[in-house]
Order: structure tokens, then C-alpha cells, then sequence
């Protein structure tokens, strides 16, 4: 079974892990927060797989570009920053922008691309209200337009000398004058979570209302705004819409931060064409797009990127990247070795790479309670993982990247720490635990079966569990104190032997191990 070992010492986290593949070595570099990949034959190295990036925003609120230069800007929830890239290349100018905020979303320029509006939470004038803020370039002076109490702005979008923001937790959209005042309320019925805005003319206004799975046209009549069609019905397929950009032929291009995709809708016919298909170069939760020319830039947040594509919706690469998660703990692959999973220990994470590209496909997010360590695919197909803070395993739905909680409950057995995890020819799931045990659990139900090892390697001498692997009717373990790989049988977990010796070859505190296509260990 190609899988990666992640471990938990009593003092700190280090965290290594080894899987030999028809490509190679990949090795699990914590140091350097990468996953390195080594010809399998002589051990010279090859490439990255996967790093971390560290590179401006961290989860993209929303993007645009200025329209006297055209500069790619982009706002960073996580980090309460907004950041500006070389459109063409993503090679990132620094500084950022403008730093200290609370968490940046949509963003929208006046017509000469000398202000910036944005919409950011939590203002400190009031830390239960919503801001609506201006940014004055070059100079970066900024100011709060108004504020809403218990409002949640998302998109920006600018109608003469007003600017208009949706509110997803009042289900509403209100405006503001451009100099600074109270807001009007504008849409207060018939919404539900909107999120992007965009205006087609003066006089006709777009929402993404991502609650209904539509994006809704609304007509300025009378001096009021009231609703005229469904642009996009729910039965399209598009997931929760969130960000709206107008193509260069005229057509409303919608992203889909639940079904991952872009589309395209004539806003004539109403014709609805798929543009990016789900998860394309690694899309995931697109939250907001915007056009350079015939080149489509999408803001990924599980990406943590800038995506671009071209006219007929192929991926032309990731030309501006964000922090990612710290990949620091376990990896493994899927059955089919065309996926890489890797665990952020630091950030909650498990992050699901293609194994060949190394591009990086999703971002799972806070499977763990607290502090996630391995990762392995189980029979069923879905994925495991072991949670050192929860003293427990949850699962994750592959298909679908959602959480299905807990498998194996925290403390279950006499389960703490769990350090290392994998599937038996039996079909159940063995946890090495920080109490010397290596525990068995039904690999259906998650129930606790019994101790398959416990602290004195059942009469074969004491084990400090960490990694697991099954091979040839053997469960083999990594054994930090004393540094010894035994072998025990792979059915009745009878000791067998001490397969390697404490010292062998430079052995000291082993904590992963696995099988080569050769068999050798």
C-alpha cells in the first residue's frame, strides 16, 4: 500500500514521510514545508511536488483590476491585507497595498482607477458593524464610507456617485453615497445570502444570490429597484454563484463556490454555456472573476490563487499565488496514484494535490478539531485521518470534500494522541496511540475491536509506537523507544520478531517506514 507515516514525538513535531511510487521517492520535507520527489532507482533528486507558498493574500475576498494600468488587485481575507500583481505574469509589487484591515471582500474601482472601494468587517469604529471603505491611489489614504450594524458585505459594484454592496446576512442590497453617509437599503425582499453585484447599465443591476442557487436582474423604475428576471435559475447546476464579470462578447460569466465551475449566460437568450468545468487547475470555491482582455482571471479560494483561463475556458496557469497551508505532517495516495494528499499539522488542513502536476486541487480545511497528523485512503474509498488534539480519526467524502466527522471518537479504546494510522488486510483500521498501544477498530462502524499491540509488544519487548505498515501477512512497527522495527502477525497480532535492530545501519528513532516495489523496507 503506497501511504505516507506522519508522527507525533512527546517534545515536538517531526514529521517525515516516505512513499515509493511507479515515479519515485516522495519524500515529506518538514523543514522546508515541501513534498520532494527522488528518482526511485539511485535517490537523485527530481522536483517539487508540492511547497508552500508564501506570496501576498491568503484567501481571496475578491479581485479586480485598475483600469488606468491594469494592475491585478487582489484582497486577503485571511490577513486583512490587499496586494497587487503584474497582471500578465502574477509576479506580485510590493509592498501590499494597504495592510491592517479586518478582512477585505469585494472590490470595485471608480472609472479612472484612482479610488478603491472595498467592503471589510469589523470595523474598529463599531466591532458589531460592517464597513464599506474607500482607498485613495496612489497616495493609500483611507476612508470609512459608512457602516451597517450586524451587516455582512460581500460584493462592491459602483452606479454613478453611489456604491452598492450586498449584505448575505440581512439578504439585502443597500448603497452608499460615494462621499460617506448612512445606507439606503435599495433590495430588502426576495434574497437570500447575495454575494457578487455587477451593474450591465445605469439601469439594470445583477445579483448572485447564492442562497437560491441564481442570479437575479433587477431594473431601476421610478427610482426604485425591482425585481425583473431570473438570469440564472437554479436548475442550471450552479452552485451558490458568487462572483459576476461580464465577458468581452457581452455574456454574464458566473462563478460557482459550491460547484467549483464557471459558466457563461447570454444575457439575451439566457442560453447557458459551461465555461471551466469543476475543479479545473485546481478550482475550488471561485469567489469572484474578472476579464484582461480574452483571459478570464478566477480567485480560488481553496486554491489560495489566481487562476487564468482562456476564452474557451482552458486553464493557462496559476500566474498569482497566496500563502498556502504549512505542509508539515503525513501524505498518502489515492488508490489510483493520480491524487497526493498531504496534512497541514499547523493549518487544520488536509490539502489534495494532482500527484503528477503537483498542482494543487482542493484544500479540505478543519477536519480536525485540533492538530491533524495522517492521512491514508480506506477501503471504502474515503479518506481517514488521524487527529493527535481530538485523540480520535474523522473521515472525509473524497467526492464531495466534505467532513463526515468523527470515525473513531475521541478517546475511543483508550485512544490518545494518535500518531500513525492504516487499513489491514482485514478491511480494519489499526492507530498506533501515544499510550504504547496500537489499537484495532472496525473498519465499517469505527468501534473499538480491542489491543492488537500493546506496550510490551506483546511479550516481545517494549514498543513505542509511531509508524504502521502491513506487508506479506505482517503488521511492521516503527518503534521510537527502543529504535527497532518489529514485526508481529498480521492476523492474531502475535509477536513475530524484531525485524530490525535498535542501531542498525545508524536506526535511531525511527518514525515512518514503508515498503518499496522491490519489498525491501
Amino acid at each position: 500500500m503506497q501511504r505516507a507515516i506522519s508522527l507525533l514525538l512527546p517534545t515536538l513535531v517531526l514529521l517525515v514521510a516516505h512513499v515509493a511510487s511507479a515515479g519515485g521517492l516522495y519524500v515529506a520535507s518538514q523543514n522546508s514545508a515541501s513534498v520532494l520527489e527522488y528518482a526511485a532507482t539511485n535517490g537523485a533528486f527530481e522536483r517539487v511536488v508540492a511547497e508552500t507558498i508564501a506570496q501576498g493574500f491568503q484567501n481571496p475576498g475578491g479581485i479586480a483590476l485598475r483600469p488606468s494600468d491594469g494592475v491585478l488587485h487582489v484582497s486577503s481575507q485571511a490577513s486583512g491585507e490587499i496586494w497587487r500583481y503584474t497582471t500578465a505574469t502574477g509576479a506580485l509589487i510590493t509592498p501590499a497595498l494597504k495592510t491592517g484591515l479586518y478582512g477585505p471582500r469585494g472590490l470595485a474601482f471608480d472609472a479612472t482607477g484612482a479610488t478603491l472601494y472595498f467592503a471589510d468587517p469589523l470595523d474598529d469604529l463599531a466591532e458589531t458593524a460592517d464597513s464599506l471603505k474607500q482607498l485613495a491611489l496612489p497616495g493609500g489614504a483611507l476612508t470609512v464610507i459608512g457602516t451597517s450594524v450586524g451587516a455582512q458585505f460581500c460584493g462592491v459594484a459602483l452606479n454613478g456617485a453611489q456604491v452598492f454592496t450586498t449584505d448575505s446576512e440581512g439578504d439585502r442590497v443597500v448603497r452608499f453615497p460615494i462621499g460617506g453617509g448612512a445606507a439606503t437599503t435599495v433590495i430588502g425582499t426576495g434574497l437570500s445570502s447575495p454575494q457578487g453585484i455587477l451593474f450591465r447599465s445605469s439601469t439594470q443591476m445583477l445579483i448572485a444570490d447564492s442562497g437560491s442557487q441564481r442570479v437575479l436582474e433587477y431594473v431601476l423604475s421610478g427610482g426604485n429597484w425591482v425585481f425583473s428576471r431570473v438570469v440564472l435559475p437554479a436548475s442550471s447546476g450552479v452552485l451558490a454563484p458568487c462572483g459576476l464579470a461580464l465577458a468581452p462578447d457581452g455574456r454574464l460569466t458566473v462563478t460557482g463556490c459550491s460547484s467549483h465551475d464557471v459558466v457563461l449566460v447570454d444575457l439575451t437568450t439566457l442560453a447557458v454555456t459551461p465555461l471551466v468545468a469543476p475543479g479545473a487547475a485546481g478550482l475550488g470555491a471561485p469567489k469572484d472573476a474578472a476579464w484582461s482582455g480574452s483571459t478570464l482571471l478566477v480567485a480560488s479560494a481553496n486554491a489560495n490563487a489566481v487562476i487564468y483561463f482562456n476564452s474557451a475556458g482552458n486553464p493557462t496557469g496559476v500566474r498569482a499565488r497566496g500563502v498556502s497551508t504549512t505542509l508539515d505532517a503525513g501524505i498518502a495516495f489515492s488508490p489510483d496514484g493520480q491524487r497526493l494528499l498531504i496534512v497541514s499539522a499547523i493549518g487544520n488542513d488536509v490539502v489534495e494535490h494532482d500527484a503528477v502536476s503537483g498542482a494543487l486541487l482542493r484544500t479540505f480545511g478543519a477536519v480536525c478539531g485540533f492538530f491533524p497528523v495522517d492521512v491514508d485512503y480506506g477501503p471504502d474509498g474515503r479518506i481517514y485521518v488521524a487527529c493527535a488534539g481530538d485523540d480520535g480519526v474523522s473521515r472525509i467524502d473524497p467526492v464531495t470534500g466534505q467532513s463526515l466527522g468523527s470515525f473513531v471518537l475521541g478517546g475511543s479504546g483508550g485512544l490518545y494522541s494518535p500518531r500513525s494510522l492504516a487499513f489491514g488486510p482485514d478491511g480494519d483500521l489499526y492507530v498506533s496511540s501515544a499510550t504504547g498501544d496500537v489499537l484495532q477498530y472496525d473498519g465499517a462502524t469505527g468501534d473499538f475491536v480491542g489491543v492488537f499491540v500493546d506496550p510490551n509488544g506483546n511479550g516481545g519487548g517494549p514498543v513505542d509506537p509511531y509508524g504502521l505498515a502491513f506487508h506479506q501477512g505482517k503488521l511492521f512497527v516503527a518503534s521510537y523507544f527502543p529504535s527497532e522495527v518489529k514485526a508481529f502477525h498480521a492476523t492474531t497480532g502475535a509477536f513475530i520478531s524484531t525485524f530490525v535492530a535498535s542501531g542498525a545501519g545508524g536506526l535511531s528513532g525511527p518514525t515512518a517506514l514503508a515498503f518499496g516495489p522491490g519489498g525491501d523496507l
